[in-house]
């Protein structure tokens, strides 16, 4: 029968403590107002009324506003009134105060002041005095003991509060940490953490032997350069550049260039369109997909007219330069005259000319690359009116593209004349030594060639380092396929001509 009662005595207690506190929440009512051109003094014991506090207003706080509220809770409406108008209020033991900053100073002027001296364990008291002196009272005044790394702090009760809980915050150990990296230069990542954190909340050295860079600086400052580290150290992307070169030979059909119509016409040619070349030329420029490239290829390379120049494949880091030269270097004379002494020496240079091809990938977040493209096409002459000068013959263009990761930019329309040498003769007597000569002749012809060029840019991941020969393994496997294919056809179409 007792637990029963105590059971329940424990119930209508946490009844009656529920009700205490409704009662308490109920209390706590929301202020509505409304006034135009009222003093602000009727306002404040408007609001006082509505939430059931006693008020004292100073006499320096007067002024009319105009003011509209709506349900909101007593702090809130305070501040709407008050700060607007440059004055400040308390709320202590139910009673609501409301003064001015004059009100407020001359309460410091008269409030008892204390001497606290602080000794600094970590920072430097000389780099924090003027955050110090910037925080004192107009009644304060501060006193830095550099020996000792000691600040005397006189002011008042709540000012030396403030001040104390700054130099606990202030007052943090610097620690020195090494961060070697793998992939970004330590001068760069030096220069980087200067502009972001500044020489003022820490030291950076580097150490170039090991690429490592070495920080001094508080735990919460160094909780950022890990983040910034950790996002700059990372290993840059690779983009394989797989071009191929033809030469393809035009005869009186094709002497204004490669048939880019036919192209459109049967296979997915996009983005095709044309720019004036610096020779007066118009340089062709399009994309093709995979398979659309691959059947492109095999179309020219079957072709009599058409040579495979060059097959070239390179490794570029993301946004660098990959340049590829498919000719020779021309030697050329430069002389110079020594101002002082008159003497001109002979410095041979060379010149590199033949096919040019200036290719810089930059890889988007979308699994696509930009490219700028610039093919030069150059021949070089001697010019034997000039002592035999170097002349040379260039054409070039610049364009750039967007394709998808392993599509194919095409390139056409680089023409350029060239003398072929024909002989034509008797054939056995055409070949005797000295009496050959009466039964053959040689002739020049001028000849017509464009040089088409195929770029395929695949993007290499940073956490592979073996995609490039994956690569290769799978283009094998591919152009083996394809032999195989060619070759059943070829078998296939001389069993039906037996």
């Amino acid at each position: 029968m007792c637990k029963k009662g105590f059971i329940l005595f424990l119930l209508l207690l946490f009844i009656l403590s529920f009700a205490i506190s409704s009662k308490v929440l109920s209390a706590e009512k929301l202020i509505s107002i409304e006034a135009e051109n009222i003093d602000i003094v009727n306002v404040l014991k408007s609001i006082a009324d509505q939430a059931d506090v006693n008020l004292v207003i100073s006499k320096n706080v007067s002024g009319a506003i105009t003011i509209k509220l709506k349900d909101i809770p007593l702090n809130k409406a305070l501040d709407a009134v008050l700060k607007a108008n440059n004055y400040l209020y308390e709320i202590e033991n139910g009673i609501l105060n409301v003064y001015s900053y004059e009100d407020q100073r001359q309460q410091e002027r008269f409030s008892k002041i204390t001497t606290r001296v602080y000794t600094f364990q970590h920072a430097d008291v000389a780099d924090l005095q003027r955050v110090l002196l910037s925080m004192k009272s107009p009644r304060g005044y501060i006193e830095l003991n550099e020996k000792a790394n000691q600040v005397v702090v006189t002011d008042t009760k709540e000012k030396i509060a403030e001040i104390e809980i700054a130099i606990q915050r202030l007052d943090q150990e610097e620690i020195l940490r090494k961060y070697r990296l793998m992939f970004a230069k330590a001068s760069d990542v030096k220069e980087k953490l200067g502009a972001v954190i500044g020489a003022k909340k820490g030291d950076i050295f580097v150490d170039e032997r090991t690429n490592s860079i070495v920080v001094k600086a508080t735990p919460v400052i160094l909780k950022y350069i890990d983040e910034l580290i950790q996002g700059w150290d990372v290993q840059s992307k690779q983009v394989l550049i797989e071009a191929k070169i033809l030469q393809v030979t035009l005869d009186d059909s094709t002497k204004r260039g490669f048939d880019w119509d036919y192209l459109k016409g049967k296979y997915n040619l996009q983005s095709s369109f044309a720019q004036n070349l610096t020779s007066g030329g118009i340089f062709q420029v399009g994309m093709l997909g995979r398979r659309d490239y691959q059947a492109v290829l095999e179309m020219l390379e079957s072709s009599s007219d058409t040579d495979v120049l060059s097959s070239p494949r390179i490794v570029v880091l993301d946004g660098n330069e990959a340049s590829i030269l498919v000719g020779s270097s021309e030697p050329y004379l430069v002389q110079q005259k020594d101002t002082d002494t008159g003497i001109i020496t002979t410095e041979t240079k060379f010149l590199d000319v033949g096919i040019k091809l200036i290719v810089t990938p930059t890889i988007t977040e979308d699994g696509f690359v930009t490219m700028k493209i610039h093919p030069e096409v150059s021949s070089a002459r001697r010019v034997a009116e000039v002592d035999n000068a170097l002349a040379v013959d260039t054409t070039q263009a610049d364009t750039m593209m967007m394709v998808k990761d392993s599509d194919t930019v095409i390139l056409g329309g680089l023409i350029k004349d060239q003398k072929k040498k024909v002989i034509n003769k008797v054939p056995i007597l055409g070949d005797i030594p000295v009496l050959g000569l009466f039964f053959r002749n040689d002739e020049t012809e001028d000849v017509k060639q464009e040089l088409v060029v195929f770029i395929t840019p695949h993007i290499i991941a940073a956490s592979g380092s073996n995609e490039v020969l994956k690569y290769e393994a799978r283009r094998i496997e591919e152009l083996t396929k394809r032999k195989m294919i060619l070759q059943r056809q070829i078998d296939e179409n001389s069993f039906v001509e037996q």
